[in-house]
């Protein structure tokens, strides 16, 4: 089926005006684009492709079914934006429209995701594809759902990489913002006696347990922050997360590890490696290397 895409720009105060007439045209919603949210935000987040607004300005999206009678909805949406222009509310340009596709977003990126040969042993398997796997290698088999995680990432794929030379036959690894179970997963494919994956997310810890099951591997997944795990003796700690949670949890990543034990932080845009590095540096962690993809950085950390 396609829907008709209505956009419209207005001023901030007739925005509720407007979302409400496009509610009642399509009875599905409204979506607004609105440039002070990114604006107050922006600190928040690593990176965003979002350029900056005009505050004054907002565009209100609504999306009506070709089943429907389009061109009378366009006639009461024509109508009933005169009605609000001549309330003084604030200008609201004329609407736009084009016609998109629908599409299943849920299962549309299968398409684009195929076995993926990551570092020198881990091979990365859609979880719904044979694959017969050729000597010396660890097939992972994904399937990451509404979680993060295939392996195809520059971050996932950095990780995965430096766990094949750092992952040691019986040792503890924690997995923080564990995503699909990927790392946790290629962890125990490497030999770890016991991984801790965690999330704050349910999805991502259903996703989690989920591809452990399907990997055949024991995988102790919590829905939990990295203080609410018990200190201990960690030989080794990922978090492929952001730059600024990677910087908030280094004083749990510290009391975790054992001396000599190893932090491996990838997500970090090549803007925040410095940041990070010096950091981690104040939580008394040594960096000890780091590698890049793509404009993405992970960084190795040692406790002394």
């Amino acid at each position: 089926m396609r829907y008709l895409e209505i956009r419209i720009r207005c001023q901030r105060a007739a925005a509720d005006a407007v979302g409400n007439l496009l509610l009642t045209l399509t009875g599905a919603g409204y979506a607004v684009d609105d440039p002070l949210i990114v604006e107050q935000n922006r600190s928040r987040w690593d990176m965003t492709d979002l350029p900056p607004g005009d505050p004054e300005w907002v565009t209100v999206s609504g999306w009506l079914p070709e089943a429907g009678d389009v061109e009378q909805q366009r006639l009461r949406l024509e109508t009933g934006l005169d009605e609000i222009r001549s309330l003084g509310l604030g200008a609201v340009d004329p609407a736009r429209f084009r016609w998109v596709e629908e599409e299943d977003w849920a299962h549309a990126w299968k398409a684009y995701f195929r076995p993926t040969r990551v570092g020198d042993r881990l091979v990365v398997v859609p979880a719904w594809e044979e694959y017969a796997p050729q000597e010396g290698e660890l097939p992972i088999r994904i399937d990451p759902g509404m979680a993060f995680g295939t392996g195809t990432h520059a971050t996932t794929a950095l990780c995965m990489r430096w766990l094949e030379e750092l992952v040691t036959p019986g040792s503890r690894v924690i997995d923080v913002g564990t995503g699909s179970g990927i790392l946790a997963v290629a962890a125990k494919h490497l030999g770890a006696a016991e991984v801790v994956a965690i999330d704050v997310d349910p999805v991502a810890v259903d996703a989690a347990r989920e591809n452990a099951g399907r990997n055949g591997v024991e995988i102790d997944v919590r829905l939990a922050t990295l203080d609410q795990v018990a200190e201990g003796e960690a030989d080794l700690i990922v978090a492929n997360i952001i730059a600024s949670v990677i910087v908030d949890i280094l004083p749990d990543v510290a009391s975790r590890l054992k001396p000599g034990g190893r932090f491996l932080a990838s997500g970090i845009i090549a803007a925040r490696k410095e940041a990070v590095t010096e950091a981690m540096t104040d939580a008394w962690l040594l960096p000890v290397g780091a590698r890049e993809q793509d404009g993405w950085v992970a960084i190795l950390a040692m406790k002394p």
